[in-house]
């Protein structure tokens, strides 16, 4: 067992108790968390309230062992997740790597919703493997295995990319507008 954990930190342009009602109210939890999937209120449900333990005003503890702790800084808020090491829950240990990718998409969806689209309801796109939109973005962010870029004719919208994955998270798109969206990824038939 390593005997740290892994830490990702991300600083949203809000105020802390603004990203904190994020954290511990169902409804905004789905303005960023995941992707549409039948099962998102469920797992929703399982993450943050079944398994999770506010231990302060603003520390939420998963599982026992992955932390979030979020503090004021001028910015807005400073959020920190601090992943119980390796080996903690030896079963998981498998998805461990896949979880903490989850974990870096998922806090910059939140920063998104919040310095984008704060209050709106969302609506996104999954897809298993990198897929060519067709499209380029301002730069959003950037870590090891990820790519995120804004883009404005999304609503402005947001493209997290990597070698497993592809979310598109919308704004105000209808039904035919997502149907678009994902016909560019499908390309030309």
């Amino acid at each position: 067992m390593s005997d740290e954990g892994v830490r990702i930190e991300i600083t949203v342009a809000a105020p802390v108790e603004q990203v904190w009602e994020s954290f511990r109210d169902k409804e905004k939890l789905r303005h960023w968390h995941g992707w549409d999937i039948p099962e998102l209120d469920a797992e929703i449900d399982h993450i943050y309230f079944q398994n999770a333990v506010e231990t302060g005003d603003t520390t939420l503890v998963m599982h026992g062992h992955d932390t979030f702790e979020l503090t004021p800084v001028p910015e807005g808020t400073h959020v920190e997740l601090t992943r119980a090491p390796k080996g903690t829950t030896p079963e998981w240990d498998a998805y461990y790597d896949d979880i903490t990718e989850g974990w870096i998409t998922f806090l910059h969806q939140l920063k998104f919703a919040h310095e984008y689209h704060p209050g709106e309801k969302r609506r996104t796109l999954f897809w298993p493997h990198p897929v060519d939109l067709g499209v380029s973005g301002k730069p959003f962010f950037e870590s090891a295995h990820q790519h995120g870029v804004v883009v404005e004719e999304f609503g402005p919208g947001l493209v997290i990319t990597s070698h497993q994955m592809t979310v598109v998270t919308t704004y105000g798109k209808s039904d035919d507008e997502l149907e678009a969206i994902r016909a560019q990824a499908a390309g030309p038939k």
